[in-house]
Order: structure tokens, then sequence, then C-alpha cells
């Protein structure tokens, strides 16, 4: 696996084996938990839990910082220095992650500091100001300078906030003036703390920084998000294309820097309630399924081009010592220690190690030279009710050793209608694969193919932001049965549009060969064909049988 920490990244777009990827721990708890007398162990030897994240593949350490609490003696400057000299030591990268605010401070609380609490806005710039000046100052005092720094926490809402309503004039004040104190502060003393700015679950972003970017707040450098599948409606492979369609729209790094997932359902008999209690369809509560969430979502994210993941906070292991809501760990069914075995270690951690796909080229798109001329192109306008966008006109296809990369050309604005846009994938040329779309309207795929996968690509819309929508299904016992969609993904609209995909070989059985075929479905129904790639047949209505016989083939015999 390529870890390459010796260079910040200075732009968006740098080849996929050029770029960095962090593989990050919050491990703000862990000064706390183990004061409180934890330990954690390896083969049953205790360990450090910073020389033993780092030995597992971690290479960036996050950490919260609160400014004035009077309820805690943790996630202070002196705590966080703490933790920063301990994750200095075993060779890891840090993320300051600043709540401004003496408590939590989430999508649902951004509290001022009490300190703060009667100062008006022009004030209040200035305190944010002075602050975050003086945080970095004593940092680099102790040879503590982290890689990034969070501006707030989780800011959906807005940031110090002194009601319910969102104020854009007031958040750009706040979020501008720790922006450039960071900046001043990047330039006085020669270091490149790359600016973060954070909202929790993907779905939020692409309204919250289009409406951040009207306001004037422009100058960070990585789009931070929070995921966790109990509050999303995002699957990973949504995720992961939201990491791309983020980068196109607004020219910034995307990191993952809070995520996690369950190991069991139960408790370590504490009176803390665990918060983490749903999961994600075919990922179970145990550690085979917190090792699989975390290493497709991990995968996704590096095929979509993001610059990391952190993972929230896998060493808040439960002891006698008690949270503001009850006794013991609020997390420790999603930690990666198990609290039935003394806080041994559990197999998740090597989420951080994995052995991942680093490809050749991301999807951007764009229809570059290499995909050569289209398996097929036909005219336009031979699609039901005359959408565009439904309209496919040009499919390309090529392999290299480990991925498929496709890209669908459309007649028009994808956003501009909500579709589906079905591929099909026979990888043995017999008919052990699908017969019929049980589900759908009746599709039947005749002789000699039978697609064992199908990928589904659907546009959707939320809150005022289109997206697009990925899910890879495999042909099982007489149905489609959705798998983990682990690939990479592009949307490049405006008249004609284009949809490139990268599939990782691996997740379609490593295929010596493919045949290909595809449909569109309409306006946000999966039950109406609209279009079929390679003919030019029209349907009359939204009940004509369609028998599916267009399907191109793609030889992957020299890539395997």
């Amino acid at each position: 696996m390529l870890l390459l920490l010796l260079l910040l990244p200075t732009f968006a777009f740098a080849q996929a084996d050029e770029r960095p990827f962090y593989f990050g721990v919050d491990l703000s708890y862990v000064n706390e938990v183990e004061d409180c007398g934890a330990t954690y162990r390896e083969n049953g030897e205790q360990r450090d839990p910073f020389e033993l994240f780092a030995a597992h593949g971690a290479t960036l350490v996050r950490a919260r910082l609160w400014h004035n609490p009077d309820w805690t003696e943790y996630s202070t400057l002196d705590d966080v220095k703490r933790t920063f000299t301990r994750a200095r030591d075993a060779g890891m990268a840090t993320l300051l992650d600043i709540h401004y605010s003496d408590t939590w401070a989430d999508a649902g609380s951004q509290s001022i500091p009490a300190a703060w609490a009667d100062l008006g806005d022009d004030a209040l710039a200035d305190a944010v100001y002075q602050y975050t000046t003086d945080v970095l100052a004593e940092l680099a005092a102790a040879d503590l300078v982290p890689a990034f720094v969070q501006i707030g926490n989780e800011t959906n809402g807005g940031i110090l906030k002194r009601g319910s309503d969102q104020n854009w004039a007031h958040d750009a004040r706040m979020f501008n003036a720790g922006i450039r104190a960071v900046r001043e502060f990047s330039a006085d003393t020669g270091n490149n703390v790359l600016i973060m700015l954070h909202v929790a679950q993907p779905e939020n972003t692409g309204w919250w920084f289009t409406q951040a970017e009207a306001a004037g707040i422009t100058d960070f450098d990585v789009i931070a998000v929070s995921y966790y599948p109990q509050w999303s409606t995002f699957s990973i492979g949504d995720m992961g294309a939201q990491v791309t369609a983020l980068r196109q729209q607004f020219g910034k790094d995307v990191m993952v820097v809070e995520t996690g997932y369950g190991w069991t359902r139960e408790d370590a008999g504490d009176s803390a309630d665990n918060v983490l209690d749903q999961g994600l369809r075919g990922y179970p509560f145990s550690p085979e399924g917190q090792l699989q969430f975390m290493t497709e979502l991990t995968q996704t994210l590096i095929n979509n081009g993001a610059l990391g993941v952190v993972y929230w906070e896998p060493a808040w292991v439960s002891t006698e010592c008690s949270t503001r809501w009850g006794q013991g760990s609020h997390w420790e069914n999603a930690t990666v220690f198990d609290f039935t075995r003394d806080n041994e270690v559990l197999p998740g951690i090597d989420f951080l190690q994995d052995n991942y796909l680093h490809p050749a080229s991301l999807p951007d798109g764009v229809i570059e030279p290499e995909y050569g001329a289209p398996l097929v192109t036909e005219g336009t306008d031979d699609v039901l009710n005359g959408v565009d966008a439904l309209d496919v006109t040009d499919f390309y296809a090529r392999a290299d050793d480990s991925a498929i990369y496709t890209a669908i050309t459309v007649g028009g604005d994808v956003f501009s209608n909500r579709g589906s846009y079905l591929l099909y994938l026979d990888t043995t040329g017999d008919d052990q694969g699908a017969d019929v779309d049980v589900g759908r309207r009746p599709i039947t795929v005749a002789e000699p193919y039978a697609p064992e996968y199908r990928l589904d690509i659907k546009i959707t819309e939320e809150r005022g932001s289109v997206r697009a929508s990925y899910t890879l299904n495999m042909w099982s016992d007489g149905e489609w049965t959705e798998i983990g969609f682990t690939g990479g993904a592009a949307t490049m609209t405006g008249s004609e549009s284009v949809i490139e995909v990268l599939l990782p070989l691996a997740s379609i059985g490593n295929p010596a060969n493919v045949n290909l075929a595809l449909v569109s479905t309409g306006r946000g129904r999966a039950n109406s064909a609209s279009d079929i790639l390679g003919t030019d047949l029209v349907l009359a209505d939204d009940e004509t049988p369609l028998v599916l016989d267009a399907f191109f083939a793609l030889s992957l015999s020299s890539n395997n």
C-alpha cells in the first residue's frame, strides 16, 4: 500500500498515484480514558494506543479543542498538546478540530463560549482571530504545528450562533476571521497549515458550500465531512461519488473526518447508552462487518480522489469515569477494541492498512483519448417521451489491470430530469446470470447473454442539490441483490452530458471478458425504460415489453 505523507497536497486534481491519502483516527478521548484506568491490548499484551494505531497504518491523528470548558479537564489546549505530542512521537501528522465553544459543537448546537457571550459581532470576530492565532502560536512553541485546522465542527447551521436561524453574513465574518488567522500564521512561520470547513453528512454538502461560497467564504483548502450511515441517506458508493462532485464543483480537496461502524450491539454494562445502534444493509454489526464497512468506504474514497478518512472515535472505551450523560462510553460498541476481552484490538483496525487499489486515473467526466473509439454510437430522438436527459448516444469502455472505465454520453443535461441508467454486465458468456429484470418492468434478456451484475445510476435531488447515486447489484438465487460499490464516478453536465464510472474488476469477479449493455429509465422511476443503447427502437409506452439483446464486448484477457 502506497502512503505518501512527505508532502501536503498543493492542488486538488493530481494523478491518483501521486496523491497522498491520510488514514486517520480521532483520539480525543484517549488521555481521559487512560487516566481513568483504560488499557489497550494486542495479543494479550498492553500497548500504547498511539503506537498501536501507527503500527497498523494510521498516519493522521485528529483532536478536538474546546475554548474553556468548566465541566471537564480534557479537550483543553493543554490536553491537545499532550495528544499531539504522543501523535508526533509515534510518527503521525495531526488535525486540530477547533469547536469555538466550551462544549460540544455540532450540527445541533453551536453555543458561544461564556467568555465571549456579551461580545458584538465585531468584537466576536476579533476574538476568533486572536484565539486562533494564540492557539497556533502555542502549538508552534511546542513544535506541534498541525497539518490541518478545522474552523468549527459540523457547522451545518452556522457557527457561534445567537439563535436558531442561519445567518450567513454573521457566519462569513466568523469563518473568515479564523481562516485569516491560520493564513497569517502560515505566512509568518513558513508552515503550510491547510484549512478545513466541516459539515455533517454528505447530503448537506452541496447546498452548504454553495451558500458559503455565495457568502464569501472561499479561502479554505478542504471540505470536511462527517459520514455516519445511521444519520445519512447516502450509501458508501454515493459518499464516494459525492467526493468527486464536490472536488469538481468547488475545486477543493475532500476528506471524511468522522465515520465509524459498530462491531456489536451489546454494551459493557455501563450506564452510558451507546449512540451508534443502526447499521447499513449488507454490513452486519460484527467485527467482520466493521472491517468490511471501513475498507469498502476507504476504497471508494480513494477511487474518487478523497484526501483521507478519519475514524471517530476508535479508542473511546468504557471506564469507571462518566460523561455528562452517564458512566462509561457511549461508543464502546464502535471502537476497535473488544470490551469482552480486556480491550483486545479487533480486526477493524486493519482498515488502516488494507491492500487498496490506487487507480492510475480518476473519473472526471471527460472522455480522454485512452478510451479510443466508442463501443457504440447511436443517434438522438429514439427515446420514449422525447426526454433528452435520458437519450443515451455514445458508450465508451476501456480497462487496465485493475478496473473497467466506462463513459456514457447523454443527449441533454442529465440533471434536468430525474432518471436512471442501468449498466448490465455479462461476465461469463453463458446462461448463468439474469434472464429477467425482477422488480422492474419485465426486461427479458436475449440469449446468449445473461448478466451477472447490474450497476444502477440514479439522478436525484435533495434540498436543492442534484446528485448521482450508484448501486451495484449481483444476480443471486433468481433475484438482484445489492453488493458494495467501491468504484469511482463523475458526472459532467451541459447541453450534452457524460457519466463516467470506474468499476474495480475485483468487485465483478475479475473476469477475462465482459459484455456490456445500457438502458435508461424514466424520471425517477425504475419501471419504465426510455432508451436502449444500440437500437433505434422507440418504445410506444411504459408497458411495451423490452428484450435486451444489444450487448457489446470488452476484452479483458490481456489485463488478467
